[in-house]
C-alpha cells in the first residue's frame, strides 16, 4: 500500500468519526427542541380567572416552541363535568397534561388514570389530597390569602361586628382553604367579631345573590362579607346594589377579575385579595417542560405571589399583574 493510499483511508476513518460524534449531538439538539404538545383542563373554560391562566400557559408556550390545547367544561365546576374533558385528553397521548383539579378526593383516581398512561400531570391552582402523583403543583398560599382577607376585612369594619363567607363547593381545596385561612384568623385575633358561618353557593353567581340576600334577612347587622373567588363575589357585589347596602356592607373578596376591579374603583368592594392565573400558567409550562427535557428534581410545590388590592393602590402599574 503507497502513501497516498494509507492518506485515504485514515481520511475516511476520520470523517466516519466525526459523522457518528455529529449524530449524537444532532439528537439531543432534535429532543431538546421538541414541539411538545399540552392538554390545559381548566376548572371552568369560561371563567377569566383560568381563562388568563390560559394566556399565560400559552405565551409561554410560544416561546418554547410548543402547543398548549386549553378545555373544560364552559359553566360547571365538578368532577363530573371535568372528567369527560380529562378522559379526552388521555386518548390523545400528550407529553404533559396541566389541570386544575375540582374536588381535592374524587378527581384522584382519574388522574392517576393519566399518569398510569405514561403522561405526565402538572397540578395547577387547585389540588388533589395527595398530590404527590403529580410532577408539581402551581398555585397559592390560599389560607395566608384567607387570613389577609380576615385582617382586611376586620379593619374597616372597627374590629367588631358580624361577618360571613359565601363559598363555591366544599371539597375545592382553594375554597377550603381560602375558608380556613378567614375563620382561623378571625376567631385568633379578632375576639368582638362574630363568624356567622360559611355558605356554599357553587360556582353561580345567581345563587350567591340569593346567599346574601338571605344573609341579610337573618342578620340585618351584617357588617362584612368575605367571597372566595370572583364568580360568587359578583353575585354578592350585585345583591348588595340591589339591597341598597353597597359601599355600606363591607366586602373583601379573592379574586381581581375587571368585575371586581371596577368594584374596587367605584367603592363597592373594600379590598381584593389578587392572584395572578397568568403566573401560574406561565410557570406551569414553564417548570412542565424542563420536567419533560429532564429535570426531575422539580420541588413537589411552587407558591405565586398575590397582592392586596385597594382603592388606594388598585391603579398602581405594578399591581397590574394581580388583574385578569
Amino acid at each position: 500500500m503507497n502513501l497516498a493510499e494509507k492518506h485515504s483511508i485514515i481520511g475516511r476513518a476520520i470523517a466516519a468519526a466525526l459523522l457518528l460524534s455529529v449524530i449524537p449531538a444532532a439528537r439531543a439538539e432534535t429532543t431538546a427542541n421538541k414541539p411538545y404538545k399540552i392538554v390545559y383542563i381548566a376548572g371552568i373554560a369560561s371563567d377569566p380567572y383560568y381563562i388568563a391562566l390560559n394566556r399565560g400557559a400559552q405565551e409561554e408556550a410560544q416561546k418554547e416552541g410548543a402547543t398548549v390545547q386549553f378545555s373544560g367544561s364552559p359553566n360547571a365546576f365538578s368532577p363530573a363535568t371535568q372528567i369527560p374533558f380529562l378522559n379526552a385528553a388521555i386518548a390523545q397521548k400528550p407529553d404533559l397534561i396541566l389541570i386544575a383539579p375540582t374536588d381535592t378526593i374524587a378527581m384522584q383516581q382519574p388522574i392517576q388514570r393519566a399518569i398510569d398512561a405514561g403522561i405526565p400531570v402538572l397540578l395547577v391552582d387547585t389540588t388533589l389530597k395527595d398530590p404527590s402523583i403529580a410532577v408539581t403543583s402551581i398555585g397559592f398560599d390560599n389560607v395566608t390569602g384567607g387570613s389577609q382577607a380576615a385582617d382586611a376585612l376586620a379593619e374597616v369594619i372597627g374590629k367588631k361586628g358580624k361577618v360571613a363567607v359565601v363559598s363555591t363547593t366544599l371539597g375545592t381545596s382553594t375554597g377550603d382553604d381560602r375558608v380556613k385561612g378567614f375563620s382561623d384568623q378571625i376567631k385568633a385575633k379578632y375576639p368582638d367579631i362574630v363568624n356567622v358561618g360559611t355558605s356554599y353557593t357553587g360556582d353561580d353567581t345567581t345563587k350567591a345573590a340569593s346567599v346574601l340576600k338571605s344573609l341579610l334577612t337573618a342578620h340585618p347587622d351584617l357588617a362584612g362579607v368575605f367571597t372566595i373567588n370572583g364568580i360568587v363575589g359578583d353575585g354578592v357585589t350585585i345583591a348588595a346594589k340591589e339591597a341598597g347596602v353597597a359601599g355600606k356592607l363591607k366586602l373583601v373578596e379573592y379574586g381581581s377579575s375587571a368585575s371586581q376591579v371596577q368594584g374596587v374603583q367605584n367603592g363597592t368592594v373594600t379590598a381584593l385579595i389578587g392572584p395572578s392565573p397568568y403566573t401560574i400558567g406561565q410557570n406551569a409550562v414553564q417548570y412542565g417542560i424542563q420536567y419533560l427535557k429532564g429535570k426531575k428534581d422539580l420541588e413537589k410545590h411552587y407558591d405565586t405571589d398575590q397582592g392586596i388590592l385597594t382603592k388606594e393602590n388598585v391603579d398602581d402599574p405594578k399591581n397590574k399583574i394581580f388583574e385578569y
